[in-house]
């Protein structure tokens, strides 16, 4: 797919002053048609302080070739012009040879614009793009792909998730859902509708010309590229535990996965990919009644998804990263959740979390209280008194990368941090992938980004039911590492490694 991106130009590239008086509706208008995605990629270029609009022709190559291909073997007729690649500078410039002086950092994006048939006429669609979003603190984004673009005869990179217009003949909007979230895994760079077309008619589901893509059909498309994931289809029958679709949303996303999100809109459905999430510290939900998730009678918690106020989301229709308020869909609506799965995972985060909050507490249940650690009595009382008055957040983590956070942990209390040959004997132990359920209380969490321990799960064991504990690793809480073992009658028990961090420490962030 990259010599769609890094071609060179046809001709001579055009350049534009996009600072007032130039108006990004006269300019898509009387070029591209009513193109309401292309508007709103401008408008996320204009909060991002673009000053400089680069316009070149190039020619139909990789995966846009491949879709000229489809549309001409459907019966379609070609339109004769030149894919247009949009380029977006924060520096004002006049000349190519000003492209040059450009950096990585000034470059904030670009769009690649295609004319396909659109009944007996042709429409100007965004064959793909990636923009630099007007970041917010408090927008996060766990899976982005670094890709390198051409303007004129300079090589830019950019990190961002791919953007994309259906056609609306050889591929629909679930198509370009799919093409957005392969692209985000670990799999692959990106994705074509040819290949997911091959893939359904090799296997005796072929996408008929037009039409949606069937449950089945996404799932071929997944289960044949190797894809891990999690399917949940909504409103829930009265026997299934009422998991919160959000909940599917958020685990995929909290371990560097997109998810697929298909509802009905109207008389017809849709599908979207999600990408990322908003954060809200202020949120009063935590403290409802209604945000505990509860696993048992009397084994529940908080979820840090209660403190997400929006998802991150694309949609072919209208643009890239719009914010999907958690609320404006229902469990009870007609929806379709796909949360993707990383590949060692056996099973998701929310089985992670149901297993860690019982090893939890199992573990505060045998504790013997101890004074001096009064952020462990917080937390026991959190968990034993307080039923559940705290906050998880499930992380996927490689074993190296546990022990590097824990190597740049730091205390409340000056000093504290773990020892060097803790973490060295962690390297030896942890070497394959976990689950890493962050613990904190509703008060410390939002605030101050931080939390009282975790507990660590290996994610590559096979579980039932019955053998759960095949999992348990350990859980690192203020004093010390605890695992929980059985006395010869049955009976659990605690042992403790002593650790130098007696209080509250910073959750883990990738950045």
């Amino acid at each position: 797919m990259d010599d769609l991106r890094i071609q060179g130009c046809l001709g001579s590239p055009e350049i534009l002053d996009v600072r007032a008086p130039f108006s990004n509706f006269d300019f898509v208008e009387s070029r591209f048609g009513k193109n309401r995605p292309l508007k709103r990629i401008l408008s996320q270029a204009r909060m991002a302080n673009f000053l400089t609009l680069v316009i070149e022709k190039i020619d139909s190559r990789g995966f846009s070739k491949d879709d000229d291909d489809d549309l001409k073997e459907a019966g379609f007729e070609l339109s004769l012009k030149n894919l247009i690649r949009l380029s977006f500078f924060k520096k004002i410039f006049a000349g190519v040879s000003d492209i040059k002086n450009n950096l990585d950092e000034g470059y904030l994006g670009y769009a690649i614009l295609k004319e396909v048939p659109f009944g007996n006429k042709f429409r100007w669609i965004i064959f793909e793009s990636i923009t630099r979003p007007a970041r917010h603190d408090n927008n996060y984004y766990h899976a982005e792909k670094e890709y390198k673009v051409c303007c004129v005869d300079k090589i830019f990179k950019i990190k961002g998730n791919i953007y994309c217009q259906q056609n609306g003949s050889t591929n629909v909007c679930a198509h370009a859902a799919l093409r957005t979230c392969l692209s985000m895994t670990e799999s692959f760079n990106d994705f074509s509708y040819r290949q997911m077309n091959k893939i359904l008619k090799e296997n005796g589901l072929p996408h008929g010309l037009k039409e949606p893509l069937s449950d089945d059909q996404i799932k071929l498309i997944l289960n044949k590229s190797g894809i891990n994931y999690s399917l949940q289809a909504y409103p829930l029958a009265d026997n299934q535990p009422k998991i919160p679709f959000q909940k599917y949303l958020y685990g995929s996303i909290e371990s560097g996965q997109p998810a697929l999100l298909g509802f009905e809109s109207g008389n017809s459905g849709h599908i979207i990919p999600v990408i990322g999430h908003t954060f809200n510290e202020d949120t009063w939900v935590p403290n409802a009644d209604t945000s505990y998730f509860s696993i048992g009678q009397d084994t529940r918690y908080v979820p840090s998804e209660s403190w997400v106020s929006s998802y991150i989301c694309h949609d072919d229709n209208f643009g890239s990263h719009f914010c999907l308020p958690r609320q404006y869909l229902s469990s009870k609506d007609k929806i379709l959740v796909i949360g993707f799965l990383p590949k060692q995972t056996k099973y998701d985060a929310i089985a992670a979390e149901a297993i860690a909050i019982d090893y939890l507490y199992l573990i505060t249940l045998n504790l013997q209280p101890n004074s001096d650690h009064v952020w462990l009595k917080r937390l026991r009382e959190a968990v034993m008194i307080e039923k559940g008055w705290v906050v998880l957040r499930t992380i996927f983590i490689s074993g190296n990368k546990y022990v590097e956070h824990l190597e740049n942990l730091q205390g409340w209390r000056t000093g504290e941090h773990i020892d060097a040959q803790i973490t060295g004997k962690l390297r030896e132990l942890l070497k394959g992938s976990y689950w890493m359920v962050e613990i904190s209380l509703p008060e410390l969490f939002p605030a101050n980004r931080r939390k009282l321990g975790e507990i660590i799960l290996n994610a590559e064991a096979p579980i039932t039911p019955d053998t759960i504990s095949a999992s348990y690793m350990f859980a690192r809480l203020p004093g010390g590492l605890y695992v929980l073992g059985e006395k010869e009658d049955g009976k659990p028990f605690v042992s403790n490694y002593p650790l130098a961090i007696h209080t509250h420490s910073q959750i883990y962030s990738k950045s």
